[in-house]
């Protein structure tokens, strides 16, 4: 995903794409990657003045060294990782497995970054967020929706081939922590492809068809009331996805998609449904095994 500028803020594992009124052609003003609002005033005294000061105080903090960061991406995203590593260490109880999800991340980000950059345009690596993914930056946007498609696809296509190697290693040489790395790489790229809000199969599938919202929202309500599997960020995934369906149905008619190709939106719909079945499947295949060996 990418940076919120001039829109929506970063969330996990995706590109964030600019939205579906943007006109080719137009200009999209630099921003800074981070908004912030006024401190108030602070007008009372003794305790609460105090509070007030220090409150301006750890603003001022966090601002200038989240402004550092963005000015250093190196440095961010090694500073970041180490950071997710730990937190997602903490939660499955070891720093093997909080590399193998880092490194998964990683990779399908990267693959977002290299066809960003195969267009000609700038992006940073990624920055890492615990528990929620990863996010890039960048200044410059495609000006169309078939562009787009193309750099929202190359992360989940990359974090495939990046699940695929561990699998493949893992039937190789046994070692759980690799099969652990598959399973995390096909789940987290499969949740990707959901064709919702700002999640990657949405940009995939946005030149298509609308109707395509409107299937995610509803594979959503599935499987949180009746499946189960999903968990509390799906359920605010799919409440923001229903403002972002409706968009999507204003803004048919818009030339940023009505411009691709009638060939080129049966390509994309094609490569979705094929990653789809293959992650899917792989999935099952990896948390079964994964089941068996924790027995």
């Amino acid at each position: 995903m990418s940076e919120n500028y001039p829109y929506q803020p970063p969330q996990s594992g995706q590109y964030i794409p600019p939205p579906s009124s943007y006109q080719a052609g137009s200009d999209i003003p630099p921003e800074s990657p981070y908004h912030y609002s006024a401190a108030p005033r602070q007008s009372s005294r003794g305790l609460l003045g105090w509070l007030g000061s220090g409150a301006v105080a750890v603003f001022g903090v966090i601002k200038y060294f989240g402004l550092f960061l963005v000015k250093l991406p190196a440095f961010a995203t090694l500073a970041s990782a180490l950071v997710s590593v730990g937190a997602w260490a903490l939660l499955y109880g070891s720093w093997w497995a909080g590399v193998a999800i880092v490194v998964m991340i990683f990779l399908h980000e990267m693959g977002h970054v290299l066809e960003i950059r195969r267009q000609g345009m700038a992006a940073t690596a990624p920055i890492f967020v615990p528990f929620l993914g990863a996010a890039i930056f960048q200044r410059s946007h495609p000006t169309d929706a078939l562009k787009q498609a193309q750099i929202g696809i190359a992360g989940p296509i990359a974090g495939t081939i990046a699940a695929t190697v561990a699998w493949l290693l893992f039937i190789d040489t046994h070692n759980p922590i690799l099969l652990f790395a598959a399973w995390f790489g096909f789940l987290i790229n499969l949740f990707n492809m959901l064709p919702v809000w700002q999640l990657d199969g949405a940009w995939v599938l946005a030149p298509v068809s609308p109707w395509f919202q409107v299937a995610g929202i509803a594979a959503i309500v599935v499987g949180v009331f009746f499946i189960h599997v999903l968990s509390v960020i799906a359920i605010i995934i799919g409440v923001l996805a229903i403002g972002t369906a409706r968009a999507a149905f204003r803004n048919a008619k818009n030339p940023y998609y009505t411009s691709v190709p009638m060939g080129a939106r049966w390509a994309l719909g094609a490569s979705w449904l094929g990653l789809v079945l293959y992650l899917a499947f792989m999935t099952f295949q990896a948390e079964g095994l994964l089941t068996s060996l924790a027995r």
